[in-house]
């Protein structure tokens, strides 16, 4: 193999190195994580939640986003769908991050608690659906259809690359569009389960569509930052256009007012029925510290990506839209922890050092994994049909499909 055809690769641009660094400081977070098991293991078990979700929207919404592209085509996909399916096929390794939550169901849902589900009356009734056995059924259900969409999709992009086959494009394209509907109904139960049933007598029909639209748009804000750590590598020239950063800054800016509307919409409703049973979920977010955060929330989640990404100038600068993907994902955690922390009743902001360490454990193996599904891999896929339309239309040099 030449030089020149290992130029687009992930090891020709660096990034396989941070592969074993990665892997080391997430086996350093987990262990300096579980110190806090052993020293108070309910509050180990509460404060791992924030760290799972938060890592667990990027590979989720990058199956959608997948799916998204398979179906709908276009040359905003150009130099993500790699990216896209090597963090899509990592979601299984979540099912090993998620057994902290199996083994603490307890301390961390109040209707896995049979003392407390004994003495309510409303909790007994939605027990049917809130109980420990179906919950680790569905979400068995959920990894299994994640898992087969993923890793069926790469399947028949293999094959599509080998054969070129128009039968196998078309079976593709179809897996994808079913697939656009399974994530999107999966996301909406897996809100429920995972993290609407932390406050279980509250309920709200947004809530599961601005999870989905949250997995969406830490996928787009990942796989744009990524992007942007390969543009000044020399194997990257003549890959990376402005046009790029600016089609997928358009589409995180669709992601963010999306967000900002099914966020306010649920806030709206829940503020015009004033029920005594949904009101209780914003007032303890709006005092003290929670309240400031979701004062950050509205400025920085919302209204300073908004503006940012309305300016071509920023779009089109990879060093510029990186700053806007960093902020959009601090500010995911952020969002993350304001729903997940005040439903543990406390009424003070409260911030446990597990999360850090459970944050920085996840994320660490998280990324060696994607890194791993990466290798062996150009970051363009040279062999799909819409790369010889690029190429007509200029927006891909040939220099780099070569290189690739």
């Amino acid at each position: 193999m030449s030089a020149d055809t290992q130029t687009s690769r992930p090891h020709a641009t660096g990034i396989a190195r941070a592969q074993t660094p990665l892997l080391i400081v997430g086996i350093i977070g987990i262990v300096v994580a579980a110190i806090g098991f052993v020293t108070n293991a309910p509050e180990f078990y509460r404060a791992w939640l924030p760290a799972f979700i938060f890592w667990f929207f990027i590979p989720a919404g990058a199956l959608g986003v997948l799916c998204l592209q398979y179906v709908t085509g276009g040359e905003w996909g150009l130099l993500i769908r790699r990216p896209l399916g090597a963090a899509a096929r990592t979601l299984p390794l979540f099912l090993l991050f998620g057994l902290p939550i199996v083994f603490g169901l307890q301390y961390v849902y109040a209707w896995a608690n049979h003392d407390i589900v004994a003495h309510d009356v409303l909790l007994s009734r939605k027990s049917v659906y809130l109980n420990p056995t179906a919950w680790i059924i569905r979400t068995l259900v959920y990894f299994a259809l994640w898992t087969l969409w993923a890793w069926r999709i790469r399947i028949l992009s293999l094959d599509f690359a080998k054969t070129r086959s128009p039968y196998t494009e078309l079976t593709r394209r179809r897996w994808s569009a079913a697939g656009l509907l399974m994530i999107v109904l999966t996301l909406t139960t897996t809100s429920v389960d995972w993290v609407m049933s932390l406050e279980p007598k509250w309920y709200s029909s947004m809530y599961g569509i601005a999870f989905t639209v949250s997995a969406g748009l830490s996928a787009f804000a990942f796989v744009t930052f990524f992007l942007t750590l390969l543009a000044d590598n020399p194997a990257m020239e003549g890959v990376l256009k402005p046009m790029h950063f600016r089609d997928l800054g358009n589409l995180m800016l669709a992601f963010t007012m999306l967000w900002a509307y099914t966020n306010f919409s649920q806030f709206l409703l829940v503020w015009y029925g004033n029920i005594k049973e949904e009101t209780p979920y914003y007032l303890k977010r709006m005092h003290g510290v929670w309240g400031w955060m979701a004062a950050a929330l509205v400025l920085f989640h919302f209204f300073l990506p908004f503006f940012m990404l309305l300016m071509r100038s920023i779009k089109d600068r990879p060093k510029t839209i990186a700053i806007v993907t960093v902020v959009i994902l601090i500010m995911r955690f952020v969002d993350t922890y304001w729903l997940i922390g005040p439903a543990y009743g406390y009424e003070h902001f409260h911030f446990s050092w597990i999360t850090i360490f459970a944050f920085i454990g996840i994320g660490g193996l998280w990324l060696a994994a994607f890194i791993a599904q990466l290798k062996g891999q150009t970051i363009i896929p040279i062999h799909e049909s819409w790369v010889d339309e690029a190429l007509r239309e200029g927006t891909l040099q040939r220099e780099a499909v070569r290189h690739a």
